[in-house]
């Protein structure tokens, strides 16, 4: 039979607007390869409607800390169908991203039927491959700093190249978590993204050498515990978001520790974190004016009375049109207006909507710590 009911495949990732597989409508096998810290595909088919499609995969839909699956957040099990969203116009296939997960590789095998009760059936076969990122993350060191003033723990993960030389100096990137890892065990920060792998990556290669440090914002007075005051700002408890709270103060005085240390690059101090961990950083930059090289703001704010304090720090703000938790209306809008009245320079990513959408346009930081471009302008930063 010549007819087939599939004539174009795209197959994308979080940010990818080519499809990442080569589709071919007398094909029905193929193989597939993603980054390691892929967590969702976006399968967007164009079909003869006289055919019904089911996109199902072998491996259940895991999130991460939790043993089984968690139908709160639409995860599925193995044989299960994969759901279409409007939104996305597509079929959203999420890869197992429990903890374990991502200390072997995974494979797993995804269906596309089209079937007809005229024209019959026929099945595509995609055989997915994610690598594990185990090797880069036992480069980190995993240690407790107990701050005194504030009798505190901050727990961290701390990268040191392999090749440490103690005669040259090193840039310092201090990447901060989201509100998702305060409550997760410290490696999660490593696991669930590429926040602070990234950096260690570039360093490993010797493309850029540098020193990571990702600290970690732990419950210590109550249930709204961040670095910064944002979440008892949401809870109507304080007027400004941009306080900060014990625990980021502690993690400097630990970063102030490691300069001690090691031979850090005080020139070349960056600064970047996801959501709360965003604000952690920009307040952390505001807090500490003539000390930090370069910012980098994923899905963040600044302290707009504190502004002038960034002056001399370089700018990197990255946001997606569709965020539905910190909406670029009350976080990027205001802060390029602000930027730009107060002549700071910046650059921005903006990713369209619609481009990001495992889980929603606030999870940008995926895309966003694959960008090479970033990394690289990022390192040529120095006060």
């Amino acid at each position: 039979m010549s007819l087939r009911p599939i004539y174009k495949m795209d197959v994308m990732i979080n940010h990818v607007k080519e499809s990442i597989l080569q589709f071919d409508p007398g094909k029905t096998d193929y193989d597939l390869e993603v980054p390691d810290d892929c967590s969702a595909l976006l399968f967007r088919l164009n079909y003869d409607p006289a055919f019904r499609i089911s996109i199902t995969a072998d491996r259940d839909a895991g999130r991460y800390g939790f043993s089984e699956i968690d139908q709160n957040v639409d995860d599925y099990r193995a044989g299960a169908e994969a759901p279409y969203y409007d939104y996305y116009k597509g079929y959203i296939l999420r890869l197992d991203k429990r903890s374990w997960s991502f200390d072997e590789d995974l494979h797993e095998t995804a269906w596309i039927t089209a079937a007809s009760g005229e024209f019959g059936s026929f099945t595509y076969k995609i055989h997915i491959f994610r690598p594990n990122n185990y090797s880069i993350r036992q480069k980190f060191t995993q240690g407790i700093h107990h701050d005194m003033e504030f009798n505190l723990n901050v727990p961290y993960e701390l990268y040191v190249p392999s090749n440490y030389d103690p005669a040259r100096s090193y840039p310092l990137v201090i990447a901060f978590h989201g509100t998702g890892e305060i409550k997760e065990p410290t490696d999660a920060i490593l696991r669930k993204s590429h926040m602070a792998t990234a950096w260690a990556y570039a360093s490993e290669n010797n493309t850029h050498p540098c020193i990571v440090l990702a600290p970690q914002c732990t419950i210590r007075y109550d249930e709204n515990d961040n670095w910064t005051t944002i979440d008892q700002f949401l809870k109507h408890r304080t007027d400004s978001p941009f306080y900060p709270m014990p625990q980021l103060k502690a993690a400097w005085t630990f970063v102030e520790h490691l300069m001690q240390k090691y031979n850090i690059d005080e020139k070349r101090i960056y600064l970047t974190g996801v959501s709360s961990g965003s604000f952690a950083a920009s307040v952390c930059a505001e807090m500490h004016p003539g000390k930090i090289a370069a910012l980098v703001e994923v899905c963040g704010a600044l302290d707009p009375a504190k502004i002038d304090n960034l002056r001399g720090t370089s700018l990197w703000l990255i946001h997606a049109e569709d965020d539905p938790v910190l909406p670029v209306t009350m976080t990027l809008n205001p802060i390029e207006e602000l930027l730009q009245q107060h002549s700071i320079p910046y650059r921005t990513s903006l990713y369209p909507a619609g481009q990001v959408f495992w889980r929603s346009g606030h999870f940008v930081w995926e895309p966003a710590y694959r960008d090479q471009a970033m990394i690289d302008w990022v390192f040529d930063q120095h006060l």
